[in-house]
């Protein structure tokens, strides 16, 4: 999963950079808030502070 999602980063999330539009920073907002629930959940942070 992690080198998909690597691969994909790589590709811009299959976006063109200069091309970028409020629903591409949507979706990768949405992205990183979903990252940040996993990586809180396995580090026992934020609302998995143990």
């Amino acid at each position: 999963m992690l080198a998909r999602l690597n691969s994909l980063s790589d590709d811009h999330f299959e976006t063109n950079p200069d091309e970028i539009n409020w629903g591409d920073v949507g979706t990768l907002t949405h992205y990183a808030s979903l990252l940040r629930q996993i990586t809180d959940s396995a580090f026992g942070e934020g609302e998995h502070v143990k």
